[in-house]
């Protein structure tokens, strides 16, 4: 999610929520002049600074239920997750700007009800209120979330929110103890603020100052091998071996837009007719001139994604062709395919090349690219994944007997539910590459396995 979009959420929200404030003050205005002070002869009066605040949360609390409720569908993707800060272990091994956002953002949604709750009543400036319905708010969040299945039950959100709120808390509490006591007794309020700050700052530090990326396929939790049956077809060395470590070309923000407006150019696209819409880790460039077209361009390893919208016109459909006409069609967009890739028909008109980790001298070429032919002769579709990576030095690698007791520690990553699974055979190991989170080309093991009756290739790190 980018941040304009993040922005253009709050914005929405914040619209639904001061129109309901609104609404919502001109009918107790009234109540409180017709029926209480008119009608019942009320003598009390409402402080201009309590009615702010009131307006204040009414307007937090709709901001809520609209991005946690509004802003998704029904059966968003209901479900349960009791394990805690395994989304902590996710976006560590993964480390994308998108899990992170997610965590700092369920932290910041219940920083203002902090805030806020100590000022609405004296009662809530002691702590086990405030957290304590903070709490059941954040709960019956998840649990009405997982019952409407507009999203999910997950402990770590519970985690988050309740942080946040203890974070909001200290802040408010803090400034009301400098203002009564002095600046030093506030610190201890602060503290859940700062350790937040100082634990961040260490994480992204250690994270850039290691030398090689983080790895997707490290389990997020452990596959539970108590009453599993395990087999195994094959012997596994115990010697450790050497082999290259290789980087994938990563591309900043600026030399996606050059290649972008060059792969454009090709096709007498002006630069100024190329829209831009960028994320931390692609840029989408679309262009909606007389004809339509979209690039999907990955910064991390230089794959793209092309799309002609022409492919939709009636009468255009796909058509079968050669090996050579397709090449020769390519060309106009840059790409010259070598002559020892395998090539092979997908589907009507979709045709494939893929080449599995070839070693060129300090190079290593791998992944596939499909390109869709139609009957006006032209390619309108591209799915470029073909990558050279750059070799960095050779590093020393687990052996397989220990890449295997990984697996035999549950230390592998499964698409199972509560991470159980019945029967293990494995067939097979190879030494593959996995692309981490800095663009390194990772060694990794590869246990070509039966799971449960499923084939399945079980990734362990050989690091």
């Amino acid at each position: 999610m980018r941040l304009e979009e993040i922005v253009g959420i709050v914005r929405e929200y914040f619209s639904l929520a001061l129109l309901a404030v609104i609404t919502l003050g001109i009918i107790l205005i009234l109540i409180y002049f017709i029926v209480y002070k008119t009608i019942l002869k009320g003598k009390k009066s409402v402080s201009k600074k309590r009615l702010l605040l009131l307006v204040m949360f009414s307007g937090y609390v709709i901001m809520v239920v609209g991005v946690t409720f509004l802003n998704r569908g029904p059966t968003y993707n209901a479900g349960m997750d009791f394990s805690l800060f395994s989304s902590y272990r996710e976006t560590w091994n993964s480390f994308s700007v998108r899990h992170w956002q997610f965590i700092y953002l369920n932290i910041f949604m219940f920083v203002p009800f902090g805030i806020l709750f100590p000022l609405l009543q004296p009662r809530f400036r002691k702590a086990i209120w405030t957290i304590g319905v903070a709490g059941l708010c954040t709960l019956s969040i998840e649990s009405v979330q997982l019952i409407t299945g507009y999203g999910n039950f997950v402990v770590d959100d519970l985690f988050n929110n309740l942080l946040g709120a203890i974070i909001g808390y200290g802040i408010t509490m803090g400034f009301i103890t400098i203002k009564e006591k002095g600046i030093k007794p506030s610190f201890f309020y602060f503290s859940p603020l700062l350790l937040v700050i100082i634990l961040s700052i260490s994480v992204f530090t250690y994270y850039h100052l290691k030398e090689f990326g983080n790895l997707s396929i490290v389990a997020n939790n452990k596959v539970n091998m108590k009453e599993v049956t395990l087999t195994s077809d094959v012997e596994f060395n115990a010697k450790k071996a050497t082999i290259p470590i290789y980087k994938a070309p990563s591309y900043t923000k600026a030399e996606a837009d050059a290649f972008a407006e060059t792969f454009y150019k090709r096709m007498d696209v002006d630069a100024a007719d190329i829209e831009d819409i960028s994320y931390p880790d692609q840029g989408i460039y679309r262009s909606s001139g007389e004809k339509s077209y979209d690039l999907w361009f990955q910064f991390l390893d230089g794959g793209y994604s092309f799309t002609d919208f022409s492919s939709h016109d009636e009468g255009i459909v796909p058509k079968d062709t050669d090996e050579e006409s397709l090449k020769e069609s390519l060309l106009k967009f840059g790409v010259d395919i070598q002559k020892d890739f395998y090539f092979q028909r997908v589907d009507t008109g979709s045709y494939e090349w893929i080449i599995d980790k070839k070693v060129s001298g300090n190079q290593l070429i791998d992944g596939s690219l499909t390109a869709t032919y139609y009957n006006d002769h032209t390619v309108k579709q591209i799915e470029n994944q073909l990558i050279t990576y750059d070799k960095i030095k050779d590093v020393q690698i687990k052996s397989e007997q220990e890449a295997f007791g990984e697996i035999l520690e549950g230390n592998f990553q499964i698409l199972s539910e509560n991470n159980r699974i019945d029967t293990l055979q494995v067939h097979k190991v190879r030494v593959s590459y996995y692309l981490d989170s800095k663009g390194y080309f990772q060694p990794v093991y590869a246990f070509q396995s039966t799971l449960d009756g499923s084939n399945m290739t079980i990734l362990v790190p050989a690091i």
